[in-house]
């Protein structure tokens, strides 16, 4: 099962010397709703000093230090999102320059420091390629199984409660899956193969 850890999204702010950082972390699939968001940040922000940022999409990255000195801040930043190990994450930090100056050391600790923090503060979510199962019960049978774990699920995706009880289940391994129902049941289960999608799920679940 492929997967991969990204982020709902998430803020930060870090001051030093009295220059204001201000970390905002954000979900982006493509290079367009990455320069969306960048867009909106320099609209938002237009009278900052400078919009740093990296971002990690897959094979695609990018990173920008925006007029601060070569390599103090969008190489920091994007180390982060790699050091987290996350995909599909664009941290970009805005700086209001406070008047003293950080030198190239002080840069990179300062944006290091603010990428951490949003990264931090930001929901973990995991994404995964899965098998899809939909299975239906009798509602005596799912009476019965309802509590039970399944060790093969990765997430119930759909529960309907129609003339039997219906219920699309995200899977690490189908026929694991399958095997672990039709033994809970005794056989009592009808089901059904829906080929392999990618599912979300809270980092915590």
């Amino acid at each position: 099962m492929n997967a991969f850890i990204t982020v709902a999204g998430g803020e930060f702010e870090y001051e030093v010397n009295r220059s204001k950082f201000i970390a905002i972390c954000r979900r982006v699939c493509t290079d367009a709703q990455a320069n969306e968001i960048l867009c909106e940040l320099r609209k938002k922000y237009r009278d900052s000093t400078h919009i740093c940022y990296a971002y990690v999409s897959g094979e695609s990255s990018r990173s920008s230090d925006d007029g601060e000195p070569s390599g103090t801040a969008g190489a920091p930043i994007a180390e982060c999102i790699r050091s987290a190990d996350l995909n599909q994450t664009l941290v970009a930090v805005v700086r209001y320059f406070g008047g003293i100056k950080l030198g190239t050391g002080g840069l990179v600790r300062a944006y290091t420091s603010a990428a951490n923090g949003a990264i931090a503060v930001s929901e973990k979510i995991e994404v995964a390629d899965c098998g899809i199962i939909k299975c239906s019960f009798d509602y005596p049978v799912w009476k019965r199984i309802e509590k039970r774990s399944i060790q093969s699920l990765y997430k119930t995706v759909r529960l309907e409660y129609n003339k039997t009880v219906d219920v699309t289940y995200a899977v690490f391994d189908e026929k694991s899956a399958a095997e672990e129902l039709l033994t809970l049941t005794n056989g009592k289960c009808e089901l059904s193969y829906c080929g392999i999608e990618r599912v979300e799920r809270n980092k915590q679940e």
